[in-house]
């Protein structure tokens, strides 16, 4: 299911970038660190557009993963229990990009502002299989696909015209198990834009 709406929505993204100024987009991928699960860890890749600057309609997918072991040593009949958790989420939303700071006074050959703060919020789905395996008891499994949404903000470090180190921290609130799951989201990535940007 998961890879089915990933591929509808790039498949959407990639249908509207004529419409919306072939040169105006950019890609990214990077790390993704996801709190709960005790702790998830994995990659982020992402696209966006810029249909009016300074906002941006973007989608990102995160893939994170957690292989735990419960009770170091195997002191007790029940022995070590291992926990192997992994995340996949599609989120898509508007970022808004706030006035720069620092300017370059021509840093690499740039216009405009080194840092440049945004805001976003993003709307999807997310979806957590956990597998859990001890030595006398036999393995279980799980897994729930649910809505899923985060808001948060982030700086962008412009460090040559078309490349950008980006980093990011949010609030992710996933409805696993028809409950809710509060989780920090934060990551940093390389972004390519294919129009450098220049913001006064």
């Amino acid at each position: 299911m998961m890879k089915k709406i990933l591929y509808l929505l790039l498949a959407s993204l990639l249908l509207t970038l004529p419409a919306l100024a072939q040169k105006n987009i950019e890609f990214y991928g990077g790390y993704r660190h996801i709190s709960g699960d005790q702790g998830l860890d994995g990659f982020n890749v992402g696209g966006g557009l810029y249909p009016i600057p300074p906002f941006e309609l973007y989608l990102t997918y995160d893939d994170t993963y957690d292989n735990s072991t419960i009770g170091t040593f195997a002191l007790t009949s029940l022995g070590s229990t291992l926990v192997n958790s992994h995340m996949q989420e599609i989120l898509t939303g508007p970022r808004y990009f706030l006035p720069g700071l620092l300017k370059s006074h021509g840093h690499q050959h740039l216009e405009g502002h080194l840092l440049i703060p945004y805001i976003e919020a993003g709307f999807g789905e997310a979806r957590l299989h956990t597998d859990v395996r001890a030595v006398n008891i036999a393995a279980a499994q799980a897994a729930d696909t649910a809505f899923a949404w985060q808001m948060g903000g982030g700086i962008d470090f412009r460090m040559y015209r078309h490349f950008t180190v980006r980093g990011d921290l949010g609030f992710l609130r996933t409805h696993f198990a028809n409950g809710g799951q509060g989780r920090v989201r934060l990551g940093l990535t390389v972004v390519w834009s294919a129009r450098p940007r220049a913001t006064e």
